[in-house]
């Protein structure tokens, strides 16, 4: 009984690491890149504007 019990304890660790791993992908990662993309889509924006000034 306790080595099935050492089976589902380590499946669950493992399950758990995994969707961790996953979260940090998916969801923490992409915060600062959607920052930098907003940050250059300002950039972008003000260069436009800039051009248009020009002509």
């Amino acid at each position: 009984m306790s080595r099935v019990t050492a089976i589902i304890s380590a499946l669950l660790i493992c399950i758990i690491v995994c969707c961790h791993g996953l979260l940090i992908i998916t969801v923490i990662t992409p915060l600062p890149t959607q920052a930098q993309r907003d940050k250059n889509a300002r950039e972008l924006k003000l260069a436009n504007a800039a051009i248009t000034d020009m002509q």
